[in-house]
């Protein structure tokens, strides 16, 4: 019967081995054999696109760790973020997953699902705009004419510069747009889905509408939460990972 085990969101840990990566792959690695699905909600990777014969080499361990869970039964649902996107064949073919560039419905059992990243809830339009642009024909053909070197360097300047925004005005990232989500699902909620589930907003929030929920899956890289789904029910959930090592 699906989803008998564990079923798992996780999001935004960093490309680079920091503890956050680390704690992902350890998490994953645990979850073998034990999961039906699993859902990554995007940015799952500092950075991401998908090259047809190569991956970036500082990803390696997370995606064998991915490929030992899909062998295992383990089908893989992959929602591109606004740092993982163009995700590639890796994922369609090696991983077999289900791939949502922007958002998806998923049938669960009785249950069905609204997957988002959740960067377009309560965007800006210059974010849109821009967005649009990065996820474009013409920027994919780009990105496969130039070389990965160069196309990881850009990502690392580009990413600086984001992290330099965000250590400027730090309180953004504390704010939940609960009312602006709240509207997004409701239209989903509206057009016939059970519960929505996004991530991106760097914070947990299980939220019940009527009979419906809203799930905001939390920042893997500060407070470890996830959300399982077993017995027809879902919950969120908070990684305690060993940090003796």
């Amino acid at each position: 019967m699906l989803c008998q085990h564990p079923f798992s969101w996780v999001r935004n840990p960093y490309g680079r081995v920091s503890p956050a990566y680390r704690h992902l792959v350890d998490f994953l690695k645990k979850q073998k054999g034990q999961i039906d699905h699993l859902i990554l909600l995007g940015d799952i990777f500092e950075f991401w696109v998908g090259y047809r014969h190569c991956v970036f080499s500082a990803y390696l361990e997370i995606l064998e760790t991915l490929q030992q869970l899909h062998a295992a039964g383990a089908k893989i649902v992959m929602v591109e973020g606004n740092h993982d996107f163009h995700v590639g064949s890796f994922f369609s073919s090696n991983l077999n997953s289900t791939i949502f560039s922007d958002d998806g419905q998923l049938q669960l059992g009785t249950n069905r699902l609204y997957l988002c990243h959740g960067d377009t809830v309560a965007a800006t339009p210059n974010y849109l705009r821009l967005r649009r642009f990065f996820r474009s024909s013409f920027a994919q053909l780009l990105i496969r004419i130039l070389p990965p070197d160069i196309t990881w360097r850009i990502a690392e300047i580009l990413g600086n510069i984001s992290r330099k925004q965000r250590h400027k005005k730090p309180q953004r990232q504390h704010i939940l747009p609960e009312q602006s989500i709240t509207q997004y699902a409701q239209h989903q909620f509206d057009l016939g889905c059970d519960t929505f589930i996004c991530g991106h907003f760097h914070q947990a929030w299980h939220h019940q509408l009527d009979n419906r929920q809203i799930i905001v899956a939390g920042n893997w890289g500060e407070t470890y939460h996830y959300v399982v789904h077993k017995d027809g029910k879902f919950s969120m959930k908070q990684y305690q990972p060993d940090t003796t090592n």
